[in-house]
């Protein structure tokens, strides 16, 4: 510290150079986070499988739908509406515009709402997905119908939650300095003070930002859209915290000693005080690095923030000490005595007296209000926003209009390789359909074979059988009327007494085919042997050919005989002509029903399913738009299932449902012998269902290093197994007791539900923040415990500490306030449980709980080390107050 103040002049002039040069040359933080603060899941999980599945046959692309408002009908719109579709299709970075018109009325209904005059219109987006959001106003101010126009997807909802977060951290830094400066206004009740925390942590600040957007370009450095957030509060929060203790004991050093002096004493004490605090902070953060999760591996820039406010506190700082000396109180630079706190002093001796009573008072409060602690979190994004963003407001129009998962279904991808635009493979499909459609929490299923979302029950093999039945039924009874035709021709023809063919054999040979006929459906109904029906409607087939042709010579016999005879044969002649046309009639249903039986017959999966689809369905004009919507590949390799699920996509019932969803279509695919088929799950519910899985994981994962990390550095930095105990268990247990009573209180404001990311950052951000308050009382306890008994060092600390904490957790509390204008649900959330938890611990645990713990443990708070002083400390006093 002599050297700095030595060289204070040049010192300080490099640090403002190099502050300057650093914030000027480096990258835009804020655009940086915007680049590359997506959320990243690992490659294993089931949504990025399905994403690069997708990536590899080019059908990577983002839905997006536009959302039209009328004031009247939808219908009376019809050709301003289909005219502005025709203009959207014009853009290049969007392919596949849906016009609901073209649909059929029962598939409209999921498009267009005519009562309330909406209508909904998907397309893909194609282009880059950082243009997505500027296409998608192009295709706003495209609109030349009277409608209200919207557009949303998962990608537009990601980019506005984005934007939300820029516009918050803007207001965020200008908070976090009127916050600071007008509370240390309050507490120091000086015009120098306030300034001299900003500017050194505001160097620190720029410094911090500059260096972790450097970090990011070059070596890939973790970062997210709250990264600025969280390092603009924390490093002005501690900052400040830090330039606090250290005024503090300079005002305290400057009552006995010139402020060169002053500066000295004040740094080789408070300054290691501020030190271990910094260290322990900026190990505690950088433990994130190895965290697995990209989101929370970001926080891990407010470590390199922290070195740099140290760097500036250890710098800066002094020389504005010394050159101010006591102005830096000004204008109160003669009232610099001393002033205990007047709510610590009580509590501490309180505490002492009775430090067993107030260990397991406290303990029993705050692990019986822990116990309420509701662990389940939200993953809705558009919580966060508000209803004028374009995207939000599309969200909830189609929400209210249609059903809540029409707009992000889960999307199911079936493949193996192979070409799947086949009888059997559709017939699998849609008996795995069927059965996921049949589970609870989904609402209906589109497909290649149900693309209206409801099953076709042309497509039930019993629905086919039974429509095969009556059409044979049919056939017999015109079999049975060219049967009396004939007998009537061949008594006419008896009565006239003109030869025209033996038209009772034809009549002979109509009734033995009508009884085969009668016999092969008995046969069929018996045994199901669609086969030997079919082989066996063939033979009858052959037989009605024979029978045509024997018509036909007859009817031409006839023809030739007309000149020369009545009126009757001509009628007669018409009758026999009737009678071949109903017989070729009926040999081409009977081809017809040959080929259905024999589709059936070949169709393996028939048996498994129940299920037949038709050759003719797959060739009919009428569902090829649903092919190209529900079938991709060179040679339709993979089919796809939208489920339409019957609840919020973003909530825990829909990643349950999704569970089930995935179970279903594995074991039907297990069942129906397709072990070679691979199924992939994508869309917003299996993302976030991803998100929720990984991101405990890796929060159990990281919490446990935190905790192993912050227990070594505080067993090093003391020399004690004990104190890191009693230090992280009171910092956990107000953690846990403080969420809980902070998720009650947002309850009234609508915020009860936390948002997923909520509990790991502002449990580490607390355990970081609220451990330094800790570190200032037993370090201060361990330079008081040298020439005192254990007891006067603890009560020495409180009396001493107290008014520095209160005033610290005052500032801190401050500074995250300035969060709450932010307007993000994350930093509202964050920033509520951190004040409320701070406040709490400050005022109550701490205190209260370290003075107990102290005592109680006595000389063994330094097991299985000495205490300070050594042996000859402990010979001069004996510690048994």
């Amino acid at each position: 510290m002599k050297h700095i103040l030595k060289f204070k002049w040049p010192i300080t002039v490099l640090m403002l150079i190099f502050t300057v040069a650093t914030y000027i040359l480096s990258p835009n933080l804020t655009q940086l986070a915007t680049e590359k603060g997506d959320i990243q899941l690992s490659d294993d999980s089931p949504s990025e499988q399905a994403r690069q599945f997708l990536e590899e046959y080019g059908q990577d692309k983002e839905t997006m739908s536009l959302v039209l408002e009328f004031d009247d009908e939808v219908d009376t719109h019809e050709s301003d509406i289909v005219s502005y579709i025709e203009e959207i299709r014009s853009l290049d970075e969007v392919d596949n515009v849906i016009n609901p018109f073209t649909y059929e009325e029962s598939v409209q209904s999921n498009f267009i709402n005519n009562e309330n005059g909406v209508i909904m219109i998907p397309m893909d987006y194609v282009g880059p997905l950082n243009d997505i959001s500027s296409v998608a106003d192009s295709i706003e101010e495209m609109n030349t119908t009277e409608a209200r126009t919207s557009l949303t997807s998962n990608e537009l909802i990601q980019a506005t939650v984005e934007q939300d977060a820029m516009e918050g951290i803007q207001s965020t830094e200008l908070f976090t300095v009127i916050i600071v400066v007008g509370v240390l206004l309050l507490m120091f009740r000086s015009i120098v003070t306030p300034l001299v925390p900003v500017a050194v942590v505001g160097v620190a600040y720029l410094l911090g930002q500059s260096f972790v957007g450097w970090f990011v370009q070059w070596f890939g450095f973790p970062i997210s859209p709250q990264t600025q957030s969280f390092l603009i509060v924390i490093l002005f929060g501690i900052g400040t915290d830090y330039c606090i203790l250290l005024l503090n004991r300079f005002k305290e050093e400057l009552e006995h000693r010139e402020k060169y002096d002053a500066v000295i004493r004040t740094f080789s004490t408070a300054g290691k005080t501020v030190f271990i605090s910094g260290l322990s902070g900026a190990i505690v953060f950088g433990v994130l690095y190895f965290a697995n999760f990209e989101i929370y591996r970001s926080a891990v820039g407010v470590a390199l923030g922290v070195v740099f406010l140290l760097l500036a506190i250890f710098t800066l700082l002094p020389v504005l000490m010394y050159l101010l000396g006591r102005y830096i109180f000004w204008p109160n630079i003669k009232k610099t005595e001393f002033k205990e706190s007047r709510l610590w002093t009580p509590l501490g001796i309180l505490s002492l007296k009775y430090p067993t009573r107030i260990i397991f008072s406290i303990f029993a409060i705050l692990i019986a209000i822990a116990l309420f602690y509701d662990d389940e979190v939200n993953f809705d994004s558009i919580e966060e926003l508000d209803d004028g963003y374009s995207t939000v407001h599309a969200t909830n129009v189609v929400s209210e209009n249609f059903d809540e998962g029409q707009l992000f279904p889960v999307e199911v991808i079936i493949s193996n390789g192979d070409d799947l635009l086949n009888q059997e493979s559709l017939s699998r499909l849609d008996a795995v359909a069927s059965t996921v459609a049949s589970l609870d929490g989904v609402k209906e299923v589109q497909t290649l074979t149900r693309p209206a979302g409801e099953a076709i029950e042309d497509l039930n093999v019993r629905n086919q059988l039974e429509q095969t039945n009556e059409g044979i039924a049919d056939m017999q009874d015109g079999l049975a009327e060219i049967s009396t035709g004939l007998t009537e021709a061949s008594d006419s023809l008896a009565n006239t007494g003109t030869s025209g063919g033996d038209l009772s054999q034809l009549e002979t040979g109509i009734n033995d085919i009508n009884s085969n006929i009668s016999q092969i459906t008995q046969y069929m109904n018996q045994t199901g042997d669609a086969e030997g029906a079919a082989q066996q409607l063939s033979q009858v087939q052959d037989g009605l050919t024979t029978l045509s042709e024997e018509v036909a010579a007859a009817n031409t016999q006839l023809t030739e005989q007309q000149a020369a005879a009545s009126e009757q044969l001509t009628e007669l002649s018409n009758g026999l002509a009737d009678s071949a046309a109903g017989i070729d009639e009926i040999q081409n249903g009977l081809e017809e029903v040959s080929t259905l039986l024999e589709g059936i017959s070949t169709n393996e999966a028939v048996d498994q399913t129940g299920i037949h689809v038709p050759q003719s369905f797959i060739d009919n004009e009428e569902i090829q738009d649903a092919v190209d919507q529900y079938a991709f590949g060179d040679s339709n390799e993979a089919l796809i299932m939208n489920v339409v699920l019957a609840v919020d996509p973003y909530s825990h019932e829909a990643m349950s449902t999704l569970n089930d969803i995935e179970t279903t279509v594995e074991d039907e695919l297990q069942r129906l012998g397709r072990e070679d088929t691979d199924a992939y799950f994508s869309g917003v519910t299996s993302m976030n269902r991803d998100l929720n899985q990984i991101s405990n994981d890796d929060y159990n994962r990281v919490v446990t290093i935190f905790i192993l990390t912050l227990f070594v550095v505080l067993a090093i930095i003391f020399r004690s197994l004990i104190l890191p105990i009693s230090m992280i268990s009171s910092i956990f247990i107000t953690y846990f007791a403080s969420v809980t009573i902070t998720q009650w209180l947002l309850g009234f404001f609508g915020y009860g539900e936390l948002n997923w990311a909520v509990p790991f950052f502002s449990l580490i951000i607390f355990a970081a923040l609220g451990i330094d308050y800790s570190i200032f009382i037993i370090d201060r306890f361990r330079e008081e415990l040298t020439g005192r008994s254990i007891r006067d060092a603890i009560e020495q600390s409180i009396r001493r500490m107290g008014g520095v904490v209160i005033t610290a957790v005052i500032i801190l509390s401050g500074t995250f306030a300035a969060l709450l204008p932010s307007g993000m649900i994350i930093l509202i959330q964050v920033a509520s449980i951190i004040i409320f938890a701070l406040l709490f611990y400050a005022f109550i645990v701490l205190p209260l709980l370290v003075p107990a713990f102290v005592i109680t443990f006595g000389r063994g708070n330094w097991w299985p080390f000495r205490m300070p002083g050594g042996r000859a400390r402990e010979d001069k006093f004996k510690d048994k107050e």
